[in-house]
This record gives structure tokens, C-alpha cells and sequence, in this order.
């Protein structure tokens, strides 16, 4: 499957071809019979670095489900669309039994914002996913222990933005020509409430000794969703956006993309995608933009 995997440091998430997470797909597909004969099965490992009883099941669940089903599954099944629909009722029913992987988002929001409105700090969480691989311990100022508090954004944000891979969809659809007015304005609606995001954080910021680090993410955000805005006017209006602003609000993407307090923000890619259409220029797949 290519999402909701486990955080395995070894590996990203949409830089996975849809068979890597198969035992007999990707390397494995070059098996000889016999060597096919002696797989056993696969295995959904987790690291214990940075997980705590708060962010463990945010770590693990749903995720696990959708591994599991790629190794209970024929090769051909493939759907990822029908395995995002259907974790959705997987993850209701674990709320159910419950687990916390939905539950303890708030909760570890509300210390890092100092307060019980998150809010605005909710619209930047929601937009993050922690950095993959290895490189967090890289990114790291001092080496973790398990000593370490598990308090800041980094550990609280979903290993996957939902809203981010949405926002993708909706993207992808107007530019292939078939968005209805809704999801454009949707489209609008979001961007602007990115834009607007900073000004409402910062005040908050100035209070949160956890939210300092974070300001530079929250200005990117904001940055990107005025250029979305731009770049979404100049779509409209049937003209080519200036070369000079798509070269200057692409040099702006590309910063936006590099790790900051060791998570990624994951709507970069597909405002890429915005100023590059608004410019007459080819967009790329952001499947593997943005994933360190």
C-alpha cells in the first residue's frame, strides 16, 4: 500500500511504489520460485524512540490495518482510493474499542498551544506529518533519549495529513479540467484560510514556549496559501501568471519543502503544481516531493 504504513524510519510513504510493502512486489517481484517458496510472510515494525502511551496508537493504528491487508490481498488489488474509504470505518470502530489515535490529538494540541482554543494552531497541525526516515534523529539538536519530552508538534501531528492528500485530490482535479464550482471554492476557502493562518498564530506563539519552533513553519503556510490564491486568480482569468512571480513563488515552494522542526509541510507540492499551471508550465507528481 502506499499510505497509512507504519512510521518506519527506513522508509517514506508516497515514495513507496505500491508494491514495496508486498513481500513479493518490488525487490521481491525478481525472486526465483523457489526462492518465493521460502517467504514467509511480512512484518509491520515499530520504533520506540519517540512514541509514549500519549502518540503510540496515533503511531500504529490505522495504519497497521492497511499492511495487513496488503499482505492478506491478491497483487492485483491495488485500490488505493477504496483503502483510504474504507479506513475511514476502520478507524471508527478502533475509536469504539478504544483506542487513541484519534482521541489524543487534541489533548497533546491544547499543551503545546497553552490553551484549550487550538484552533488556529489546529489548521498548521493538520498540514504536517513528521519527517521520514532516519531523519529525525539527523535533524535532532542532541541526541534523543527516552528521557526526552514527547510534547512538541513534531509529536503530536499525524504521521499522514488527510487534509493535506484532499487538498491534493481537489488540485489534481481542477487541473485536469474537472473540478465543479464547489471544489474550486473549496480550493479558495482553504488557501485563504492558510494565508490567514499566521497572523492568528503568532499572538499565541508569543505565549507558548512549545510553539516558538514553529513560527517559520507557520509563516511558510501562510506564504503558500497566498500564492495559491494568486496563482488560482491568474487560472481564472485564463492568463499566464508573470515568470518572474512563478519563478520567484517556486523558489519560495522549494523552501517551504525542507524539514522545519522536523516535520514536512505537505500542501507544498501541491501548490507547486497551482503557480506552475498558472505559468504555463508542465506540473510534476508531488508523490515524491517533500518526503525526507
Amino acid at each position: 500500500m502506499q499510505a497509512l504504513l507504519p512510521d518506519l524510519p527506513r522508509t517514506g510513504r508516497h515514495d513507496l511504489e505500491p508494491g514495496r510493502m508486498d513481500p513479493l512486489g518490488g525487490a521481491g517481484a525478481n525472486l526465483s520460485p523457489e526462492e518465493k517458496q521460502r517467504v514467509l510472510g511480512g512484518e509491520a515494525c515499530m520504533w520506540g524512540e519517540y512514541v509514549s502511551p500519549e502518540n503510540i496508537d496515533s503511531r500504529i493504528w490505522p495504519r497497521t490495518a492497511a499492511i495487513a491487508e496488503r499482505l492478506w490481498s491478491p497483487q492485483e488489488v491495488r485500490d488505493v482510493n477504496s483503502m483510504y474509504q474504507r479506513m475511514e470505518r476502520v478507524s471508527r470502530k478502533l475509536d469504539w474499542l478504544g483506542l487513541t489515535h484519534n482521541s489524543g490529538y487534541a489533548p497533546m494540541l491544547r499543551r503545546i498551544a497553552g490553551s484549550d482554543d487550538i484552533s488556529v494552531l489546529r489548521v498548521l497541525a493538520d498540514m504536517v506529518e513528521p519527517v521520514k526516515d532516519y531523519n529525525r534523529s539527523e535533524l535532532a539538536a542532541a541526541e534523543p533519549t527516552s528521557a526526552d519530552p514527547l510534547n512538541r508538534l513534531v509529536d503530536a501531528a499525524r504521521p499522514e495529513s488527510l487534509k493535506a492528500r484532499h487538498f491534493a485530490a481537489q488540485v489534481d482535479q481542477l487541473l485536469a479540467g474537472k473540478a465543479d464550482a464547489e471544489t474550486k471554492a473549496q480550493i479558495k476557502s482553504q488557501l485563504m484560510l492558510w494565508r490567514d493562518s499566521q497572523a492568528k498564530l503568532q499572538p499565541l506563539a508569543e505565549q507558548s514556549y512549545l510553539l516558538k519552533e514553529v513560527v517559520p513553519i507557520s509563516q511558510d503556510l501562510s506564504s503558500l496559501g497566498n500564492a495559491g490564491l494568486r496563482a488560482m486568480d491568474y487560472l481564472e482569468s485564463s492568463q499566464h501568471a508573470p515568470s518572474d512571480w512563478a519563478t520567484q513563488k517556486l523558489a519560495l515552494v522549494e523552501q517551504a519543502k525542507k524539514p522545519k522542526a522536523q516535520v514536512l509541510l505537505m500542501i507544498a507540492p501541491s501548490v507547486q503544481k497551482l503557480i506552475q499551471a498558472s505559468a504555463g508550465q508542465a506540473t510534476r507528481s508531488p508523490s515524491n516531493q517533500g518526503r525526507r
